[in-house]
């Protein structure tokens, strides 16, 4: 007899006829039976050149060890899944030849985090959940570039079964998930479910994860069915990958379905300059990857398709392994190249190319009002930004369209639970100076809503660094309304899925995002920050620190001007000190690139300490800026008494109509420059607090 590299061993081949029928009973409380029931393996693939590298046939009575280490956790698979993993007989076992993936409707404990959290512990046991089952995972036991990778399997069945035989990258050389990649094997959900009449569920699926770390991760795969209306829940079936350099394929009982190549996959990763960049080649594939074998319960995709959520009668349910080989191609195991056995009808997937990298620009996001997105009749989508989607369901859709009387909108409609909208700036901007004085606002006409579905705004620094508000809506449906959000509420309230984590205003990436809770329709237009300065009763440029935008800088035109920032106790405590070795020199708070409408407040106040002064004719000057050479002019105050702190309210009707001013006070970037009179500065000593704009 020929034995190709793709059957199994002539020892359970003979052996097989004996085990067609025999009933493994499960090892679970509800000793409900699994059934074991192999085929002979289908026709061996008509190729030449595969070389069997590593081989499990489930010949023992336990998991082989040296092959497989078992996930211990109830993290939900990064999915929301149902399950707990364990590493108990009753969910993961080997008898005659099969290994037995086995879910059970059972409540058990265990980690809030996978094993790759800094924060993991075995003995964790914070979160609970309904069923059980197990992961097992090759990782550092079996690790492969390029090859064959076959396994026969027999499928669960029933509304909320989730099996799934893939890949990982074992090590994350292009950051973290989906940017180093993912490989499906076969995944497949709810097999067999009956929904509004129907076909019985029946797909299996293959699929690529790659593109940046989630969420801006994205996928494309191809689903089969097998002929004349066979259920992969019914029987056992051959399962594999071809993966060589430049290319990935699919088959199920040697039938070619689906192909893909580097051409549409990418990956993106923050490089060690910290900026965007391209992996080359065929990366993220390019790099070892390990195996995974896990059944998984409910979660993201099963519990939102069919029939949704989980069918508890349904279960135990088992995914049965009959073996897993790995081949490499003989020929060309460095490339994988050389062995592949191609069908020209197979379906080549589209897949996704890599998304420009923008090239950040010195003042996006800069005031006094930074439009994402204008009610322009040209749709205004500011330069850099994209519109872009985290939609694992389907459940989101999004277009601009025209409006009769705003020009372009953006309309959104959700379906479902999960999803949202995001305006993506790739290179990251600094949006600090928001913080204190910057509002988020944007148009919005809710033309539909499901009535528990709330709408979430957030700013995201990345996953898990975000922050979110809930907007507090007014008035009927299909009708405009503004919303303005205070930047520094987002901040505040941090990431309601996330808690302990919130932006950092420093390094956005999504400066814009919008999620309906639940099923909604809206209209949105008009996006932008702005500073609302007439809302403000006051504008803190300094206490006990410079406050966002404002920050200290200085000019000497000779010698020294040195400043610090030291703790003088009492009422004053963190104050900024200036020492004068020079003759011309300044010491000013600007809003660099971002200037304020001050033109509804009524003084500039500060408090002054002079702690030394030798001077023969003690005389002070201060300056208000409107982006030079916009100015007050040197406007004189009035001495103050050495070692007593003195506060001065300066009039701003007084600045604007100084000899020689042209200040405006819609335009005001550094609302207080302070120097001693130029000509002899040498030796003064003072100290600034309370720096402040009134009305």
């Amino acid at each position: 007899m020929n034995i190709s590299p793709f059957t199994k061993s002539l020892k359970y081949t003979v052996f097989v006829s004996f085990l067609a029928g025999i009933t493994l009973v499960g090892c679970g409380s509800d000793n409900k039976s699994v059934e074991m029931e192999p085929s002979v393996t289908p026709p061996a693939t008509e190729t030449s050149g595969w070389q069997l590298v590593w081989q499990d046939e489930f010949d023992g009575d336990q998991v082989d060890d040296s092959k497989w280490s078992f996930a211990i956790d109830c993290y939900g698979g990064g999915n929301n899944e149902a399950q707990c993993y364990t590493n108990r007989a009753n969910n993961a076992s080997v008898a005659d030849g099969i290994l037995a993936i086995t879910a059970h409707k059972e409540t058990f404990s265990g980690p809030a985090v996978n094993d790759s959290d800094p924060n993991y512990s075995i003995d964790d046991t914070s979160v609970t959940r309904e069923y059980t089952s197990a992961r097992l995972v090759s990782k550092n036991k079996g690790d492969w570039k390029y090859g064959r990778f076959e396994i026969r399997a027999k499928m669960p069945q029933g509304q909320g079964t989730w099996p799934a035989i893939w890949m990982l990258p074992t090590d994350w050389v292009y950051g973290p998930w989906a940017g180093s990649g993912e490989i499906d094997i076969v995944e497949a959900v709810n097999l067999k479910t009956v929904t509004n009449g129907e076909a019985p569920e029946s797909a299996v699926h293959g699929t690529l994860h790659y593109g940046q770390a989630w969420p801006k991760n994205v996928y494309s795969g191809q689903e089969y069915h097998l002929p004349d209306g066979q259920n992969p829940a019914d029987d056992f079936h051959v399962y594999a990958v071809e993966w060589q350099q430049d290319e990935i394929r699919w088959y199920v009982n040697d039938v070619h379905y689906a192909t893909q190549t580097s051409s549409g996959w990418y990956s993106q990763y923050i490089d060690e300059t910290g900026l965007l960049a391209t992996a080359p080649g065929d990366a993220p594939f390019n790099q070892n990857f390990h195996m995974l074998l896990n059944l998984a319960v409910g979660g993201a995709w099963a519990g939102n398709v069919n029939n949704t959520g989980i069918d508890e009668t349904v279960f135990p349910q088992s995914m049965l392994i009959d073996y897993v080989r790995v081949y490499e191609c003989a020929a060309s195991p460095n490339t994988g190249e050389g062995c592949a056995s191609i069908d020209d009808n197979a379906t080549l997937v589209t897949g996704h190319a890599a998304p420009e990298i923008v090239v950040p620009a010195d003042d996006f996001g800069q005031g006094p009002v930074f439009s994402l997105f204008s009610f322009e009749d040209v749709t205004s989508l500011a330069q850099g930004v994209v519109f872009n989607s985290y939609n694992p369901d389907g459940a989101l859709s999004y277009e601009v369209q025209s409006d009769s009387e705003r020009g372009d909108v953006i309309a959104l409609t959700k379906t479902g639970v999960t999803g949202n909208l995001y305006f993506e700036y790739s290179p990251r901007v600094n949006l600090a100076h928001w913080q204190s004085l910057g509002e988020l606002v944007f148009d919005i006409n809710i033309t539909a809503i499901d009535p528990d579905t709330e709408i979430l705004v957030k700013i995201d620094s990345g996953w898990p660094n975000v922050g979110d508000a809930t907007l507090a809506l007014s008035g009927e449906l299909n009708q405009w309304q503004q919303i303005s959000i205070p930047v520094a509420t987002f901040i505040a309230n941090g990431n309601r899925f996330s808690p302990g984590s919130t932006a950092n205003l420093a390094d956005v990436v999504n400066p814009f995002v919008i999620e309906p809770t639940g099923p909604a329709s809206l209209l949105i237009d008009n996006v932008r920050y702005q500073y609302p300065a007439q809302q403000q009763d006051d504008i803190i440029v300094y206490e006990n620190g410079a406050v966002s935008p404002y920050q200290f800088g200085l000019y000497a035109a000779s010698g020294e001007l040195l400043e610090e920032q030291i703790d003088v106790g009492g009422d004053h405590n963190i104050v900024t000190q200036l020492t004068f070795n020079t003759n011309e020199a300044v010491g000013f708070y600007q809003s660099e690139g971002v200037v304020v409408d001050i033109s509804d407040f009524s003084s500039l106040s500060f408090d002054l300490n002079l702690i030394s002064d030798p001077r023969e004719v003690q005389s002070f000057n201060i300056k208000m800026d409107c982006q030079h050479p916009c100015s007050s002019g040197d406007f004189a105050i009035d001495t103050p008494e050495q070692g007593v702190w003195t506060q001065y309210h300066i009039p701003l009707s007084d600045l604007v109509a100084h000899t020689g001013s042209t200040l405006d006070l819609t335009q005001v970037d550094t609302p207080l420059v302070f120097f001693p009179s130029w000509g002899n500065q040498q030796n003064v000593v003072v100290q600034l607090d309370n720096i402040k704009l009134l009305k």
